[in-house]
């Protein structure tokens, strides 16, 4: 499967897009901030290349995330083991939960317990490169006089962005990405199908120069339920994966060749299985039934409406 310093007399500069853009000096790469004004967590992703063999499962454990939804955004099988082993260099999205804080949605937090060989550079690859080293011993008070000790919590701060999970009034998902030696604005943009122009304008660029370690937002198409008429639910998913919902019975997918969210049984779930078929139908879930008359054809389907303790909506 797919699953591969800048220095500024400013600190932190205000542009006219209300993007706040900060620039930490040598070893600090540029990372962008958002403004927000809710205290609601919304759907980011992290594109991550993995720096050694690991499984499934540490993955997830690395960045306190669910197995089912790296799963999901990497449209690997949902029935696909945690103990698998993907290689190095091997790529995923990684599904994070991005917070609005003191009015700014810039990082998610999450823990890391030092293991007897670990430096923080060591640290700053398993994450690979998303937390330099010298921010993890600076937001952990790491020093010569306070040395890094195995058994040791540390916090993590992962670079996230959601921008409403809209762009260009199309929904969408942001994707944090880590440069690469090499790599231009121009080639990343061509690589995630977007133009230099918007990313400039995403990431608060002044021109369209980066540098290795600098990390981008990167808008993702998405399907979204927002127009969908769901009773008490609301799903946003990125073009080319899945996401199960109503306690993994409905899985949801979008594109890749529209953004029309279609939802249908998982087949992971079967104590749900009483709730997935439409009243007074044999049509389940995502099923459609074309009749033929003399005027036509009519359609009728089964379509998921969302879910509510435990109860499933259909219509």
């Amino acid at each position: 499967m797919q699953p591969q310093v800048v220095q500024v007399p400013l600190p932190i500069l205000l542009l006219p897009s209300l993007l706040l853009h900060i620039f930490i000096p040598l070893t600090h790469p540029k990372s962008t901030i958002e403004p927000c004004n809710s205290s609601d967590s919304c759907l980011s992703l992290l594109y991550y290349i993995l720096p050694y063999d690991s499984k499934l499962s540490e993955i997830a454990y690395r960045f306190q995330a669910n197995i089912s939804d790296i799963l999901g955004a990497n449209s690997i099988a949902p029935t696909t083991l945690g103990d698998q082993i993907f290689e190095t260099k091997s790529i995923f999205k990684v599904p994070v939960s991005c917070s609005c804080v003191d009015g700014i949605r810039r990082y998610m937090s999450t823990t890391y317990t030092v293991r007897p060989a670990d430096t923080a550079d060591s640290i700053s690859e398993g994450f690979g490169g998303f937390v330099s080293a010298e921010q993890i011993k600076s937001s952990n008070g790491i020093n010569a006089t306070n040395p890094l000790m195995s058994g040791q919590s540390l916090v993590i701060q992962l670079p996230c962005t959601c921008f409403g999970n809209v762009n260009n009034g199309i929904p969408a998902v942001y994707m944090s990405y880590v440069v690469k030696i090499g790599e231009s604005l121009d080639n990343i943009a061509t690589e995630f199908g977007t133009t230099t122009m918007e990313l400039e304008g995403i990431n608060g660029l002044g021109q369209p120069v980066v540098n290795p370690g600098d990390i981008l937002s990167i808008p993702i198409s998405a399907c979204s339920s927002a127009n969908l008429k769901w009773y008490k639910e609301s799903l946003i998913v990125a073009n080319g994966s899945y996401a199960l919902t109503a306690s993994s019975c409905i899985k949801c997918v979008c594109g890749p060749n529209d953004f029309n969210l279609r939802c249908w049984p998982s087949g992971i779930a079967p104590l749900c299985y009483d709730q997935l078929r439409c009243k007074d139908s044999d049509l389940f879930i995502g099923d459609s039934l074309v009749h033929k008359t003399p005027f036509g054809c009519k359609v009728t389907s089964c379509i998921y409406r969302g879910h509510n303790g435990g109860k499933i909506y259909r219509r």
